[in-house]
Order: C-alpha cells, then sequence, then structure tokens
C-alpha cells in the first residue's frame, strides 16, 4: 500500500480504524464503510477521503466503483467476511482484498469469476510475526499513530464489555483493565 492506491475500510471497530490511519500515513485514498452519519465525521476526522453510509446503500459496491471512476479500489479490508461478494466487485483489476474478520459469519457465497476474471488477490489475515510487530510500533511512533478507544472497562465488568462489543456500536477499540 502506498501513494496513488485507493484503500477500502470497512466499519469503525479497531482494525478498520487502525488501516484507515495506515492507509493515510502511506498516503493512500480512503473509502470508508460505516452505519450512521456520526461515525462518518469521524472516520473523515480520522483521514477518510469519501464515506459511504451502508445502511443507507445496503449494495455500496456500486458507490465505490463511482468513487473511483469505475476502476475499483486497490485494496479492500474485508473484516465482515460476509460482505466478501461486495467486496470483490469493489475491487478493481489486479486488486487485493485482506480478509481480516468475519463478525458478519463465517459462510459466504462467492462467485470464483469474480477473483479469476479481475485476477484479484485475496488472502486471510492473522496475527503476524515478532518482527512486523515490532515494525508496526516503529510506523505508528513515526507517524503519532494512537488506537482510538471507545471504552475501558474493568476486568470485573468483562461481561458487560462483551455485550457492548456485541451490539456493534462501539467506535475502536474496547479495553479491559487488569
Amino acid at each position: 500500500m502506498g501513494a496513488g492506491d485507493t484503500v477500502l475500510v470497512q466499519g469503525t471497530g479497531g482494525v478498520a480504524l487502525f488501516a484507515l490511519q495506515f492507509a493515510c500515513a502511506a498516503g493512500a485514498r480512503v473509502i470508508a464503510l460505516t452505519s450512521s452519519d456520526t461515525k462518518a465525521a469521524l472516520l473523515k476526522k480520522l483521514g477518510a477521503d469519501a464515506v459511504i453510509n451502508y445502511r443507507q446503500q445496503p449494495e455500496w459496491a456500486p458507490a465505490v466503483r463511482e468513487l473511483t471512476g469505475g476502476r475499483g479500489v486497490d485494496i479492500v479490508v474485508e473484516t465482515t467476511g460476509a460482505t466478501l461478494s461486495q467486496s470483490l466487485a469493489a475491487v478493481g483489476f489486479g486488486g487485493f482484498v485482506g480478509v481480516v474478520g468475519f463478525v458478519g459469519g463465517l459462510e459466504t457465497r462467492l462467485n470464483v469469476r469474480q477473483l479469476i476474471g479481475p485476477m484479484v488477490r485475496m488472502q486471510g489475515i492473522v496475527v503476524g510475526s515478532r518482527t512486523g510487530l515490532e515494525a508496526l510500533g516503529r510506523t505508528m511512533s513515526l507517524h503519532r499513530i494512537r488506537p482510538v478507544i471507545d471504552s475501558t472497562f474493568p476486568l470485573e465488568r468483562c461481561a458487560e464489555a462483551f455485550r457492548h462489543l456485541e451490539r456493534g456500536a462501539h467506535v475502536g477499540k474496547i479495553v479491559i483493565s487488569l
């Protein structure tokens, strides 16, 4: 990812917000998906160039295509799993879809032609190496990237923190303090 690339991030969870911040630091253009005007304002404040409300536009891939002049994005950070078909419709020729999460479920329908025709690369992403984490820390320090913290719960209120997460109203990370 770098200057001149266009990146699509999904939502306002911790992964999406970090992806947005890193993409901006790399000089990429960012299109973000969210569910409310309040969350859209935060995404723009963090550097998103365009925001699409997926509640108002449930079929958001055409809007992404329109924002890219029909070309599609270079990179999709797929955090739901359930929107993989739309992510593939939004990514451009030779693009990359990083599947980072599955909050929408573990299974989805996939049209293989969406991968083969435009030569899309797709990869599942999990925790990386220590070397990668150290590089991440240096990048965060250099670009002054900080996590967005939604709320903090003491350990004894851990169940409440999980209920808060399940409601999906959070923006950023939910922290459990020890």
